[in-house]
């Protein structure tokens, strides 16, 4: 999408593009018919419900919130790509010529921020796209670390900037006028594949999707299996969606996630066998097929859970459920009952604390103060556990009470201080190129 009227930049944007001069200048690697500002960024996003069941192939629901990444940026006449990111005071410089063969010998020279950014062009010019060099400012205001997905909104906002900036040679979205049109699913799937390289995470494509599906409004309801979604209202004039930051940075301990992942897949290893003994021994007319979590049913846990070692069954146990719970708020959605979503909300942390071991401290200690605001309606931590952020239901009325319990309680109980912020279901991405 590449649009020309600059009131749509998000804050992010705009303080990007106020600092591309100081930083760049008149950059002797552009000519004059490339001196054309662009402005590219994605969104990060808050979920709902469904933690840790992308990578099961079961459901999702996400929403984009109103915090971005953001180049601001001109293109280049060579395949050089010079970046400033505004929130770590950092320059890091990428060379196109050679990706994706030179990503190692590249991420290792560069700061963590910019490896995302090299593995997202690496995956494009893997696509046998052609890319143009280009300088720009990078800024962002979605939490690093909290558990919003500021990782995928970066890899989300290179894809679109890299795509205006590539002299129309490809383009991301309907009706763009290129040579090549990559379709916004395509980019969650490149991006998902950046993030395994540039983090060694092996995540599911809850984050990118959500960030390249945004709709103003809406909460998105997506299969990670068949990558089907569509989309649910979520509005309403008496609740709103805040959000508190542990300021506990996980950097996503990148080994226990993978280790979560590695024993659900020998949960579903083992189960599978179990029925297939049964089907051969003609105690099961019928075998039900299971590649992943997602074809568990709680009756069908409830049956074999038993013969589950302890920890693969505690973690089995909670993905199910949860995507039980997934689809229970869906229903809710639909029906426009936005409030009866809030208990799903304290069975998830209480899931994902007990069941799944991927809280801690400090996200307890907010869900806790939580629990004790009247006007809450459910609250439990967001992201991949181990510190971030804390995702809450709230009525508008209790808005107040809860921001000033978390910012005096939490302090107390844990010798940190944390952030509060309110935020909306919002739009995906969006480039554009400022009038001259």
């Amino acid at each position: 999408m590449v649009a020309n009227d600059p009131r749509r930049l998000p804050p992010a944007a705009q303080l990007a593009v106020e600092q591309f001069s100081m930083v760049f200048g008149m950059d002797e690697g552009q000519s004059d018919a490339q001196a054309a500002l662009g402005v590219a960024w994605a969104p990060g996003r808050v979920n709902l419900i469904g933690e840790h069941t992308d990578y099961n192939e079961g459901f999702v629901l996400p929403l984009a919130v109103d915090r971005v990444v953001a180049f601001a940026g001109r293109m280049r006449s060579d395949g050089h790509v010079r970046l400033w990111s505004r929130q770590f005071q950092e320059l890091a410089e990428i060379e196109l010529e050679g990706l994706p063969a030179t990503f190692g010998a590249q991420a290792a020279r560069l700061p963590a921020w910019a490896r995302y950014v090299l593995a997202v062009l690496g995956e494009l010019k893997a696509a046998d796209l052609a890319l143009q060099g280009f300088n720009a400012v990078l800024h962002g205001d979605v939490p690093l670390g909290g558990g919003m997905s500021s990782s995928a909104a970066l890899e989300v906002a290179t894809a679109w900037a890299a795509s205006l900036f590539s002299d129309g040679r490809f383009a991301i979205g309907k009706g763009a006028a290129a040579s090549t049109t990559l379709a916004p699913l395509e980019v969650a799937r490149l991006c998902q594949r950046a993030e395994h390289l540039a983090s060694g995470v092996r995540c599911g494509i809850l984050d990118q999707a959500a960030s390249c599906l945004g709709r103003p409004g809406h909460a998105l309801l997506l299969d990670c299996r068949s990558l089907d979604f569509r989309y649910l209202p979520f509005e309403s004039d008496e609740v709103a969606l805040l959000v508190a930051d542990t300021h506990v940075r996980r950097e996503l301990a990148a080994s226990a996630y993978n280790e979560r992942r590695q024993q659900c897949e020998e949960a579903v290893r083992l189960l599978a066998a179990q029925l297939q003994a049964e089907a051969e021994a003609g105690e099961r007319a019928v075998k039900p097929q299971i590649t992943a979590l997602r074809d568990v049913t709680p009756e069908l846990f409830t049956r074999y859970a038993c013969r589950l070692p302890e920890v693969l069954r505690r973690r089995a146990g909670y993905v199910v459920a949860e995507n039980a719970r997934v689809l229970e708020v869906a229903h809710l959605l639909e029906r426009g009952e936005v409030e009866a979503v809030g208990p799903y909300l304290w069975r998830t942390h209480a899931g994902l604390r007990d069941e799944y071991e991927v809280s801690c401290l400090e996200l307890d200690v907010l869900v806790e103060i939580a629990r004790r605001v009247e006007g809450v309606l459910g609250a439990r931590m967001m992201g991949g556990g181990f510190g971030g952020c804390t995702i809450n239901l709230v009525r508008n009325t209790a808005i107040e009470q809860l921001t000033e319990a978390i910012l005096s309680e939490y302090p107390r109980q844990t010798g940190r201080q944390a952030s509060v912020e309110v935020c909306r279901a919002a739009g995906g991405p969006g480039a554009l190129y400022l009038p001259a």
